[in-house]
């Protein structure tokens, strides 16, 4: 027998299936998982309860499609063709028209989780926890082996020096995973109410499907969240992905590098702010002393200006008084030529209408003295 090269062998089976009229306009009905968008396409996966199937929704056909029902979790009916990919010995669905379908069995159970919380208010805002500023320790509900314990490490050791981390293993996806994930919660209060106080806790994982994502729509792991002491940051996904455990968390976060970013402060910034305001502060309190410095200077060269001027007017006024004691002085009176009278007791007479008709009395003079008696009195006019 002649043996055939593995491209004949595909090559023949991708033309069997393109020649196969009962594979052109199929109208397959399935849930929409694993949606994607590369460009101008779109790649996702139909799927039923016991089979998926890889489809493509190509730029070409997008914009003749309603968009709007391509959406994880949303029940379709897709026409399309077979696509196979001889090279690879692979083939897919090539989508180029959608109607829906009614409501995948995740979509629906996502919307009948989250519409029973937020009627009991477990969304509402009166019940989040601020995100403390300056954690001393961050907990970390994850997969110990996923990228995103990776990523969130990298994070907080790179913009962090002083926040410990502490990594609570857990199943994220999978059989178990609703009860590793509300176990480490758990495990992780108490741990922090027993003496390793725990500022922050994150919960999540990297991205998925919506089946990979599951268990964080899940009803007991909301719950045991919102019954979390420690303040929870969700983050679940891509930028994209909402999940049960974002609404009901304390915080929500795109990703876990985002929620890594969340929970700690840049503690190299932090210092270098420090630095720049010692800085601004000693700068400061020098311009100010070197200001009051300079106003104490003013204020004593005005002091003293006063007191000199205080001082010179009181010399001039004592000059002044000097100047009339002197003038006041009998002996300087009298050298001017005027005489004091006075009568026998030695009492100066001030006014002639003291001065008596045939009396003696005392005339003293600058030189000495002499007696008159008076015989005739001339009042002033």
């Amino acid at each position: 027998m002649k043996p055939v090269t593995v491209s004949q062998v595909n090559e023949y089976i991708a033309k069997k299936l393109r020649d196969d009229l009962n594979l052109r306009g199929l109208a397959v009905e399935g849930e929409i998982s694993g949606l994607s968008r590369s460009g101008q396409h779109y790649y996702l996966t139909l799927k039923d309860a016991e089979s998926q199937i890889r489809c493509a929704i190509w730029g070409s056909n997008a914009a003749k499609i309603d968009m709007s029902l391509v959406q994880n979790g949303q029940k379709i009916v897709a026409v399309c063709d077979i696509s196979p990919y001889a090279r690879g010995g692979t083939y897919s669905l090539s989508i180029r028209y959608v109607e829906a379908a009614g409501e995948g069995d995740l979509a629906a159970e996502f919307r009948r989780v989250k519409e029973k919380l937020e009627k009991e208010g477990l969304f509402d805002r009166k019940y989040k926890k601020p995100i403390p500023e300056f954690p001393y320790r961050v907990g970390v509900v994850t997969s110990a082996t996923g990228a995103a314990i990776e990523d969130i490490r990298k994070i907080i050791t790179a913009k962090n020096d002083f926040t410990d981390i502490i990594i609570f293993p857990a199943l994220v996806q999978g059989i178990g995973a609703v009860n590793s994930i509300c176990s480490n919660i758990r495990i992780a209060n108490e741990l922090s109410k027993n003496g390793m106080h725990i500022d922050t806790l994150i919960v999540g994982r990297g991205g998925g499907s919506p089946e990979d994502l599951a268990a964080f729509n899940d009803e007991e792991v909301a719950r045991a969240i919102f019954a979390s002491e420690i303040p929870v940051i969700s983050a679940v996904g891509h930028e994209i992905d909402f999940s049960i455990s974002d609404f009901v968390a304390d915080a929500r976060a795109e990703t876990p590098t985002a929620a890594a970013d969340m929970a700690v402060m840049d503690t190299h910034k932090l210092r270098e702010e420090i630095e720049n305001s010692k800085s601004m502060m000693a700068m400061s309190a020098s311009q100010k002393i070197t200001a009051e410095r300079r106003l104490l200077d003013n204020l004593t060269s005005l002091l003293s200006a006063g007191v000199r001027s205080r001082i010179s007017e009181a010399r001039n006024a004592v000059d002044r008084a000097v100047i009339i004691l002197k003038e006041n002085e009998p002996r300087n009176i009298f050298a001017k030529g005027y005489a004091a009278v006075m009568d026998a007791d030695g009492s100066v007479i001030p006014t002639v209408s003291l001065i008596e008709t045939d009396n003696e009395y005392e005339i003293k003079m600058q030189d000495g003295s002499f007696r008159a008696r008076v015989t005739e009195i001339h009042p002033g006019k």
